[in-house]
């Protein structure tokens, strides 16, 4: 019997990473595809460095939720549930030194949830941050070394590397709290259950004097398993508010709508090929205020070439009959 057990909890852990894996690979996938339909003005309202971390850092924290939540958000309740129906009806006093410890752990949950949640959205903003100063200055490397601008570069990352740091410290500790009040509960529980058995023992005569103590033994464990039920669901909500951060800033780009939308491919009914025609076409970059280009039209056939001549700066466009590329 145990050993079927130990094997349907390793068919369970692997199921479970599998839907996770493949659930991250599929949203990976899907934000890849999303930001290849981005125009100018999308770009420019998410940053590359913001997409960069949603694409990674984002949908591997959704994915650890997924892969620690599908073991234990079942496993737990069932643990849980058996647990309390064994030591229901065996003794009002211990079952309410349960609950009380039960109760303290869930405010103590709350109470430090209210305080780090707000924090991660704090968090990932930084680390976009964070992939912006990078990336400039990796891209840049041959500016920055030209005009001698490490000093700067430095200054600059370091800036944000330890606004990140300063506040995951402080995620950190808070969380860090967790780990003695845990202790203290499963140890405390034990304790207080012994010390009322202890008196329950004195009091009773000597034929019950046993059957207590066998009873106190019997829901002291129980009441562990309680604990622990209550334990695993806490992972789950210490992992679930920067999840649930990072699910919203996926669903941002992917729910985003697309200002400028591809065309249908038509059957080509002519014998034109080659052919680049502009029909009273505008353009206007999304935070510029005027159009840069305004009713042009022209064609070109095969074989011909259109050149816009002017000072430097002045937008010129250059179209080349064969290779139809905008400069």
């Amino acid at each position: 019997m145990q050993e079927e057990a130990w094997c349907l909890l390793v068919l369970y852990g692997y199921f479970a990473s599998y839907i996770a894996t493949s659930f991250s690979k599929k949203v990976r996938g899907d934000l890849f595809s999303k930001v290849e339909e981005f125009s100018m003005e999308e770009m420019n309202k998410f940053s590359v460095s913001s997409l960069i971390t949603r694409t990674t850092n984002d949908v591997t924290q959704v994915e650890m939720l997924l892969a620690m939540g599908l073991q234990l958000i079942v496993k737990a309740p069932i643990t849980a549930v058996w647990a309390i129906l064994k030591i229901l009806d065996k003794n009002f006093t211990w079952s309410a030194i349960t609950g009380g410890a039960v109760l303290i752990l869930v405010i103590t949950i709350g109470i430090l949830m209210k305080l780090v949640l707000p924090n991660f959205k704090k968090v990932q903003k930084i680390i976009d941050k964070v992939n912006n100063v990078t990336r400039e200055n990796l891209t840049g490397i041959r500016v920055v070394r030209a005009f001698n601008g490490e000093e700067y570069q430095e200054e600059k990352f370091e800036k944000e590397n330890n606004d990140l740091t300063k506040l995951q410290t402080f995620n950190q500790r808070t969380m860090g709290v967790m780990s003695p009040v845990i202790y203290m509960i499963m140890n405390g529980i034990t304790l207080a259950i012994y010390f009322a058995g202890a008196y329950m023992i004195e009091e009773a005569g000597l034929a019950d004097k046993i059957d207590i103590f066998s009873n106190m033994v019997v829901f002291s464990a129980y009441a562990m398993q309680v604990i622990i039920s209550f334990l695993m669901l806490a992972m789950i909500f210490m992992m679930w508010p920067r999840a649930s951060v990072s699910a919203n800033r996926i669903l941002e780009v992917l729910q985003s709508k697309i200002s400028i939308k591809n065309g249908k491919i038509k059957e080509n009914k002519t014998n034109l090929k080659g052919t680049v025609e502009f029909k009273n076409v505008s353009f206007k970059y999304p935070d510029g205020q005027e159009k840069v280009l305004q009713d042009i039209s022209f064609k070109l056939n095969k074989g011909e070439t259109l050149a816009i001549i002017g000072s430097t700066g002045c937008r010129k466009i250059y179209i080349n009959k064969l290779s139809a590329k905008i400069f």
